[in-house]
Order: C-alpha cells, then structure tokens, then sequence
C-alpha cells in the first residue's frame, strides 16, 4: 500500500513522537509513506476565516493524486471538512483561483484506520500481544467530526484495534469528551479541570494507559498530568500513548522507535508488565 503522508505541524515540535511512531509502525506493515512535498499547515483550530483555512488544506491536498493519510485528528478533521466544501463550486472555484497547483478531489485517511485495516486476526506481526493491557480509548472531538466513517456518539474504531492488538478495552464514558486543550489559553482553569476529569475517570474505569489519536489530547493528558496531580494532591500516573505507539509496541518495535522516552508520563512500566506477561 502506498499512501501521501501529511505530517502536520506538531510533527515538528511536541508531535515528535507521533510522527516517529507513524513512521515505524507504517514501515513494520509494509505501508509505504510518500510525504507530501511541500505541505503547510492545516488550518488547525485558529484559522477563524473558513475560505482561508479550505485553502490552506486545499494547498496540501492538491499535491498528490495518493490517498492522503495523517496521525492527527486534528488534521484529519480539518481536511475532511475542506474536501466538503471544496464539493461547492463556488468554493472551489475561488480556492483555485489562488493556488498554483489546482485541487480536484481527495480522500483523507487517519493512521488509526490505516493501521486497523493492516492488521488481521491474529496478526503474526504482532510479536507482543498485548494480552491483559487494560486501555481506555480516547478518541476527543475531532476524529468523529466532520461525520462520516466513524460516529459521533458511539464510535468503536479504537476499541477494534485495542482487541487486535490483543489488549482489553475498558469501559470508559468520557471517550469522546472534549479534551479542553481548544480553550487551554484563554480559560486555563476550565481546560484543567476537564483534562482532570478525564484522567481520573480512565482510573476509576481501570485503565492501565490511555490511547489518544490527536495530539492536542496527549499534551493535556500527559504532559499536564503531573502538573494536574500536583494541583489536585493525587496520583494518577497513567501513561498516555499515541495509537500508533501502542501498536508500535505490539509489533515489537523498541522505544526510541516509538518515540517512548518523549513521553512525559513513563511508559516504560507497563511496558515491563508486558514484557513479563509475554514470558509467562
């Protein structure tokens, strides 16, 4: 399979490990990544004028005719929505009208999907079962907007991969809870409190990780956590991963492929019960 990679703009700064494991686990499934030549950024969730963020997506989508595949939900969603209102003539239109290489058409596929359609029942690639992990799947807003392959209210996609992996989904009603990470600038307190909720949840569900798709999530649940249990005066101590770091994992890929030690919260314990269990 060979597919347009569009990194995203925290590919390059505190996405680094996303984009490392993307990479690995996209290399382990023999899926061959051809990363778009000149991409920019998506428009992300700052771009309030809608003709100006379809165009900037329209600019990357218009430099290949290979499915386009990224690891962020964030421009998962953005693209999507783009390739919608680049099906409105007038929109398309004026959109071309700036761009050098014109846009047609595009299909835009998160790795998540990717990564799921690549693996089988009972995979022999996957060399490290993840037999008795117990992982709350959180998929945020974006991956399920605009609608479309996945629900809004009730998506499964991550839980089918998290049982393909041959790890336990838990139980966990937050899934597809708002991160706060869009309001985390003005109205810090308020992103907080519900990246806190979120965390104590996934531990009250259970949950021995938390598997995120969208990079945003990650950084208000793992690199806010120890700041969030120092303000709370709790421990919570759940690692948080990328999808494609806990399939990384069951591939048997090591650390510094997946990016691991960027991590805020340790992995490397579960990793160990892993390991021991695989022992066994």
């Amino acid at each position: 399979m060979k597919l347009a990679y569009y990194p995203g703009c925290v590919s390059q700064s505190t996405g680094k490990e996303m984009d490392a494991s993307t990479r690995a686990v996209s290399t382990a499934l023999g899926i061959e990544l051809e990363e778009l030549e000149d991409w920019n950024c998506c428009g992300a969730t700052h771009v309030s004028n809608e003709l100006v963020a379809t165009g900037l997506a329209a600019r990357n989508m218009a430099q290949t005719d290979l499915p386009i595949m990224t690891a962020c939900s964030i421009c998962y969603s953005n693209l999507r929505a783009a390739a919608q209102r680049l099906e409105e003539t007038e929109t398309l239109e004026k959109v071309n009208a700036v761009l050098d290489r014109k846009y047609s058409s595009a299909r835009v596929r998160h790795a998540l999907d990717v990564i799921l359609e690549g693996l089988n029942e009972g995979d022999e690639r996957i060399v490290v079962p993840l037999n008795g992990l117990l992982v709350a799947p959180y998929y945020g807003c974006l991956l399920t907007r605009p609608a479309g392959l996945y629900s809004p209210e009730f998506p499964t996609i991550l839980e089918k991969l998290i049982k393909r992996l041959q790890a336990e989904p838990v139980d966990f009603r937050l899934k597809t809870f708002c991160c706060g990470g869009p309001i985390f600038m003005p109205k810090e307190k308020a992103a907080d409190d519900i990246a806190f909720k979120i965390l104590t949840e996934a531990k009250k569900a259970g949950a021995e990780v938390i598997v995120t798709v969208c990079p945003l999530c990650h950084l208000m649940l793992d690199a806010k956590q120890k700041v969030l249990e120092q303000k709370h005066g709790v421990r919570i101590g759940i690692p948080v991963l990328y999808v494609t770091q806990l399939a990384g994992i069951a591939l048997g890929l090591g650390p510094e492929e997946l990016g691991l030690f960027m991590n805020s919260v340790s992995p490397m314990a579960m990793m160990e019960k892993v390991y021991a269990m695989l022992s066994e």
